[in-house]
């Protein structure tokens, strides 16, 4: 497969596989994800547009991480001290709990990583042995990057002696799968998303607060949150991306409220609503500072201040022209900076050593 380069260990010329091992999580089944991708199921022919991904040249190839855990994923890491000579060229895990698998099965000479949720969990306490474990890892690799400036010296703070070059990744997404809309004419609020960091108490409460002030609003939010959603707004617990495209095409303002974080919690949510030129009212944090200009391309609100996050979405809704004009500008922005494509162009940058 494509060319191939030579590696010198021990008076003897290795050829390398002239490819890119890019590594998923068990059970992600890229090649179905293509599949969708062309039936226009999906954003991206690889989840995140990885697929773009080139280290000199290398052809990407997508790897399915075995699945280890606990005392299984410790034997794997001394058994990969003793693997036979690499005879690949680099290998990528999108973050640090898929690089330890990468870590173990890989036989590439260069392996990246990116550090994403590690660094909410270094404030103010010891380390536990997974973190431990990660810094051993991630030291090895040839590069990482992060999705927010904030945590560029924090992951550096926290590798210490030997930490590799990290960077600082701007996020991307499919913004011809997510194409800009007219704004509608009924007046819709949505939400979505549920990782770790999301607060839903907050974003209830706001919509709460909105459906008490404009009955005639319809509110959505897909969540998988256990609480139960405050009268006049429904709950989904799942939408396809086509699904999720359609909803924000009916979308006056998205809603995203998060508890503080580093690696900018709702941003996919941000720039998929900002690619369809929707205004964001979101939770200000240290991370989506890169994302969205407060007052510009959406608004950002403190944390837990669900009075603001109401007020800002009413203002939205109460000034069509201004939304719309918000939302335009959201748009404008994601196709300068925030694409998947400008994503994977700056990632090859990083790992053939063009930028810092």
């Amino acid at each position: 497969m494509g060319s191939h380069s030579g590696l010198v260990k021990g008076g003897t010329v290795m050829h390398l596989d002239a490819r890119l091992e890019i590594f998923f999580q068990h059970g992600r089944d890229v090649a179905g994800w293509e599949r969708g991708h062309a039936e226009g199921k999906h954003p991206d022919s690889w989840p995140y547009g990885l697929d773009r991904v080139s280290a000199s040249g290398e052809v990407p190839v997508a790897v399915e991480a075995a699945l280890l855990r606990g005392t299984d994923l410790l034997k794997a890491l001394a058994k990969s001290k003793k693997l036979p000579a690499r005879e690949v060229s680099t290998a990528l895990a999108w973050e640090e709990d898929l690089a330890l698998r990468m870590f173990t099965q890989s036989r590439a000479t260069r392996q990246f990583a990116g550090v994403i949720w590690a660094t909410d969990r270094l404030h103010g306490r010891p380390a536990k042995a997974k973190d431990l474990l990660l810094a051993h890892v991630l030291r090895r690799m040839s590069g990482l990057w992060c999705l927010s400036r904030t945590q560029v010296p924090l992951v550096r703070q926290w590798l210490g002696r030997g930490t590799p070059p990290v960077s600082y990744l701007p996020f991307g997404v499919d913004s011809t799968f997510y194409a800009p809309q007219p704004y509608p004419q009924q007046p819709l609020v949505f939400s979505a998303g549920g990782d770790r960091d999301r607060d839903p108490e907050t974003l209830f409460a706001a919509l709460a607060q909105i459906v008490q002030s404009r009955p005639d609003v319809e509110v959505v939010v897909q969540s998988r949150s256990e609480l139960a959603p405050p009268p006049g707004v429904r709950k989904v617990p799942y939408l396809s991306h086509v699904e999720l495209k359609d909803m924000y095409a009916k979308s006056s303002v998205v809603l995203i409220a998060t508890q503080p974080n580093e690696h900018a919690s709702g941003m996919t949510v941000s720039l998929e609503s900002m690619a369809t030129a929707r205004p964001v009212v979101m939770t200000k944090t240290p991370g989506i500072d890169d994302y969205i200009v407060d007052g510009v391309t959406g608004s950002l609100v403190q944390a837990g201040d669900s009075r603001a996050m109401a007020a800002a979405s009413l203002r939205l809704l109460s000034d069509t022209s201004g939304a719309r004009d918000v939302g335009i500008k959201g748009r404008v922005r994601v196709e300068e900076r925030f694409t998947s494509a400008l994503m994977a162009a700056k990632l090859s940058s990083i790992m053939n050593g063009e930028v810092s």
